[in-house]
């Protein structure tokens, strides 16, 4: 049997912040979706179920344990498949090796920009040693990071970090559909005008004071199970500007079609698959359900 998921590390800050117990999960209706398709060409043994369960890659303590459905299908599994394997060395270090740079913040972005950019960094007590070198893609994550920390929600908070601390304790098979160098050459490839638009959106954001508002609302989307309210949110982070949505399909469409490809390939394989996607993935047009429709990959919403 499985460790349950109550993310362990987390279960003491759960009863503090809620001032409660913390085996009550808020995650009211989960993404959970069993997959299934007909058998093809090699027969029966294409006729198997994989789960896929759509996460979010910053969470609360509240999120957990997670919802009985969710934690039967992977207590069933053999093998956990994320995107990318998070706590592997070689993944960081792969994202830090592309990040490289002798191009000065100053000289990227905008004078108002950096002069903005400067005193978050003071103000957070970012050590500079973070950012010196590195490109502004890279940048721009560790600021959004900082920011969602001070907002209460983390990154080692994430259902699919936790998914993969635990699946390791219990000595689960771990894979990953894309990979960790894979996914930072996504985040890599974005050119200089989609970064600097990203990092004036960020500004803009906190400068308003809508970065906490957004969270919420997406938070209690998530909770409630409410994709559409969530491809919502997430276009509007993303804008309608040229380079708003060069960004989002490069992070998202681009995607989809190796990740179908990948899961695809788990019905061939004899063992069963706990598939952790992020929900964004999910929702919107050219999502990875529609890849995965059009490869007869059939997904019904568990309830």
């Amino acid at each position: 049997m499985k460790t349950r998921l109550t993310s362990l590390i987390f279960v003491a800050a759960a009863a503090f912040a809620l001032g409660t117990s913390a085996v009550h999960a808020q995650l009211s209706k989960p993404f959970l979706w069993e997959l299934s398709k007909d058998p093809g060409k090699d027969g029966p043994k294409d006729n198997k179920v994989v789960t896929l369960f759509g996460s979010l890659h910053v969470g609360k303590p509240d999120f957990y344990p997670v919802p009985d459905a969710v934690q039967k299908r992977f207590d069933e599994s053999k093998v956990l498949a994320v995107e990318a394997d998070v706590t592997l060395p070689e993944t960081q270090q792969a994202c830090s090796k592309l990040a490289v740079t002798q191009e000065k913040l100053e000289s990227v972005l905008s004078s108002e920009d950096f002069a903005a950019l400067s005193g978050y960094i003071r103000a957070a007590g970012i050590p500079e040693t973070v950012i010196e070198g590195r490109k502004l893609w890279l940048v721009n994550l560790v600021v959004l990071g900082v920011e969602l920390g001070q907002l209460g929600v983390d990154f080692s908070r994430g259902l699919d970090v936790v998914f993969l601390r635990e699946a390791k304790y219990a000595k689960m098979k771990v894979v990953e559909v894309e990979g960790g160098a894979t996914q930072c050459g996504v985040l890599a490839g974005a050119n200089l005008a989609e970064t600097k638009a990203a990092m004036t959106r960020f500004l803009a954001a906190v400068r308003q004071n809508r970065m906490e508002k957004r969270l919420i609302e997406m938070l209690a989307a998530y909770r409630a199970g409410d994709g559409p309210t969530l491809n919502r949110l997430v276009a509007d982070d993303f804008g309608d500007t040229a380079e708003g949505v060069a960004a989002r399909r490069r992070i998202f469409d681009d995607r989809h079609a190796a990740m179908a490809d990948k899961i695809e390939g788990y019905f061939k394989q004899p063992e069963n698959h706990f598939v952790v996607i992020g929900v964004g993935h999910m929702f919107g047009e050219n999502n990875l359900l529609e890849a995965l429709a059009k490869r007869g990959i059939r997904a019904k919403r568990v309830e």
